[in-house]
C-alpha cells in the first residue's frame, strides 16, 4: 500500500510540473510571437523603403 501511494504522490508532481512547464511555454510563445511579427513587419518596411529609392532609369 505504502508503495501504491508513493508512486501516485510522483505521479502528481509530473503532472504538476508539466503543467507549469506547458503554462510557462505558452506564456513564452505568446511573447515572442508579438516581437517576431514588429521584427518582420519592421523589415518589410525597411525593404520596401529601400525598393521605392532605386531609380530604375
Amino acid at each position: 500500500m505504502l508503495r501504491s501511494r508513493k508512486a501516485q504522490s510522483t505521479l502528481e508532481y509530473i503532472i504538476i510540473f508539466t503543467a507549469v512547464v506547458g503554462a510557462i511555454l505558452w506564456g513564452a510563445n505568446t511573447i515572442i510571437k508579438g516581437k517576431m511579427q514588429n521584427i518582420i513587419n519592421h523589415v518589410g518596411t525597411q525593404a520596401e523603403t529601400a525598393v521605392n529609392h532605386i531609380n530604375f532609369q
